[in-house]
């Protein structure tokens, strides 16, 4: 009995011994020892100084607003030597552009490339954007956006929001489709549904041409399009092709009723946060993302419309005497837009089209 006692304490201790001598494999290593110190706040294991998540509402492949992102990211890693890595999250990985505009705001996003949709519950002076058939074309909108207007907007939205704008990017020109007939007359609309974005002047106009608006978020549109919740939508046809909506949808109206730019904005404070010769890295690429972002989408458009006949839709281009009754259907949209961005910004951007128009037209 007293020698099997004598095993059992034995065992016991080599036990005690065996757990007491060092941790076990794949644990982490004693305090001071030589694994990995955890990542700081806004950083990622294994990444540079300082990691910038962009966020977007776009398909994750074949879209020209992930395309542009992936070379603005390898400029950026190779320009900053590695100490910035940025990092995409497409297709709404991180919510809605709602939830990604306020994730920015918030700062648990770093920046984000989004359409004006969501902006005019924090900066209703972006609606003057919306304001409908405002820019003959996109070179007319270029010269608007890039030039002092532009610049002024920039400055208002850093002043009201916190969110520092790097740079105008493009989703497109928005055009019509639905599923119940074409639309060749504001007279065509009256009794369909079409899904806007949270844009109240979207959805006046849509209202103001005959039909019924309803906004719904951009990732839950094909679905609400499939199962008849809408029956039309509108957008560029870019997103049209690259969301596959024209496999929902029969007839496309191309009649350009708003330029809707992608606003590449940054967390200011994070932003502010960047050594100067970071901050001017982000600057200059943001400027050079910019153009091959619009590069990108312009190519684009043509391909699009190509997907969309193979696909079945028909299509309906409009004269600019046929767009005339539109315009004048959609005057009172105006006022809205007057009334919730304020008179003097509205007549701003009246004066800088005219002006932008003697530029590029003549």
């Amino acid at each position: 009995m007293k020698k099997l006692m004598m095993l059992m304490m034995l065992l016991v201790l080599s036990f005690v011994l065996v757990a007491c001598g060092g941790s076990e494999e794949g644990s982490a290593p004693a305090e001071g020892g030589e694994g990995d110190a955890p990542a700081a706040e806004g950083e990622s294991a294994g990444s540079g100084e300082y990691v910038m998540k962009i966020a977007h509402a776009a398909p994750a492949q074949d879209d020209k607003t992930e395309n542009s992102l992936q070379e603005f990211k390898k400029r950026v890693e190779e320009a900053t030597d590695g100490r910035i890595t940025v990092e995409t999250y497409p297709a709404s990985q991180l919510g809605g552009e709602r939830e990604i505009l306020e994730g920015t705001q918030l700062g648990s996003i770093e920046a984000h490339s989004i359409s004006t949709g969501p902006y005019p519950g924090v900066f209703p002076e972006i609606m003057v954007l919306s304001i409908p058939y405002l820019f003959v074309n996109k070179d007319v909108a270029y010269e608007v956006l890039d030039g002092p207007f532009g610049e002024k907007m920039k400055e208002l939205l850093l002043e009201k929001t916190g969110l520092r704008l790097l740079a105008w990017g493009e989703n497109g020109v928005r055009h019509f489709t639905n599923n119940t007939n074409p639309i060749r007359t504001p007279e065509d609309m009256k009794g369909i549904s079409f899904r806007t974005m949270e844009n109240p002047a979207h959805m006046a106009m849509v209202e103001a041409l005959g039909g019924s608006a309803t906004p719904i978020a951009y990732g839950e549109l094909y679905s609400a399009l499939q199962q008849g919740v809408v029956d039309g939508q509108e957008n560029p046809v870019t997103n049209i092709a690259s969301m596959r909506f024209y496999e929902v949808q029969t007839y496309a109206t191309l009649d350009g009723h708003v330029y809707d730019p992608h606003l590449f904005a940054v967390n200011n404070a994070w932003f502010e946060s960047l050594p100067e010769d970071l901050q001017t890295i982000l600057e200059d690429e943001a400027a050079a993302w910019s153009e091959y972002n619009r590069q990108m989408s312009t190519e684009q458009d043509d391909g699009a419309i190509e997907t969309m006949l193979e696909a079945g839709m028909e299509i309906i281009e409009l004269s600019p005497e046929e767009l005339v009754p539109f315009q004048e259907a959609t005057q009172s949209v105006h006022d809205l837009i007057k009334a919730e961005a304020g008179d003097d910004i509205y007549n701003e951007i009246m004066a800088a089209v005219e002006e932008a128009e003697a530029a590029v037209l003549n």
